[in-house]
């Protein structure tokens, strides 16, 4: 029992740095906030399900159209480039994603 609770609490570190490498590095250096970002895509998509497959297309082929970021921002960071890593890698970092920033559940 002991050493399934270990495996699982690595398991989380391991996957939540992946989701630090992969998205909060590049949005650190562009000085993009991830809470905000995930605010307006929640306001354009919903639902958990609608935000995490939006996201996963545009992570994968990002068009301006497809973007929930404001007219500045594109016009500073045009042209956006697809994420290079696999896809299941990228549904683990939505995961993280989704539940470090929803509102439900996290309200204290």
């Amino acid at each position: 029992m002991v050493i399934r609770y270990f495996l699982t609490a690595l398991l989380l570190v391991v996957a939540n740095a992946d989701f630090t490498t992969d998205c909060v590095a590049c949005h650190m250096q562009k000085k993009v906030d991830l809470r905000k970002t995930f605010m307006n895509a929640l306001l354009v998509y919903g639902g958990e399900n609608n935000f995490k497959t939006a996201l996963f297309y545009y992570c994968k082929n990002p068009q301006p159209m497809t973007s929930v970021m404001s007219e500045e921002f594109l016009k500073k960071y045009l042209p956006l480039n697809a994420i290079q890593i696999d896809s299941m890698r990228l549904k683990k970092d939505i995961d993280i994603y989704w539940e470090k920033y929803k509102i439900k559940g996290n309200l204290k």
